[in-house]
């Protein structure tokens, strides 16, 4: 089916300089963006700070926010556009989460 919703985990790395606070917001203000671009079962996580293995526009410390939502594969190119435009994030990944296959032992 091509309208059906598919399932994205989003890792975002911002810089040390902003407060629980403000990062709370930045996270639940990309949450609200992506409900108005009709995603859904969207969850947001502070995943805190942790020192970059190189520097990233100067910064050698990242506060790492990690949202999972579904999504219109068609909608992903704004998400993506919106970050890219940002000027607090520093790094961003996208992937699209696969289906977990379970086996069973018989």
């Amino acid at each position: 089916m091509k309208n059906s919703l598919s399932r994205y985990e989003s890792l975002l790395i911002f810089s040390s300089d902003y407060s629980p606070k403000q990062l709370r917001f930045l996270g639940y203000y990309y949450a609200k963006t992506l409900r108005e671009w009709g995603a859904s079962k969207i969850h947001v996580r502070y995943r805190g700070k942790r020192s970059l293995s190189y520097n990233i526009k100067g910064a050698k410390i990242g506060d790492y926010i990690e949202l999972r939502f579904n999504l219109l594969p068609s909608n992903l190119s704004l998400y993506q556009s919106l970050i890219k435009l940002d000027n607090h994030a520093l790094r961003s990944f996208t992937r699209k989460k696969t289906t977990n296959i379970k086996f069973v032992s018989l």
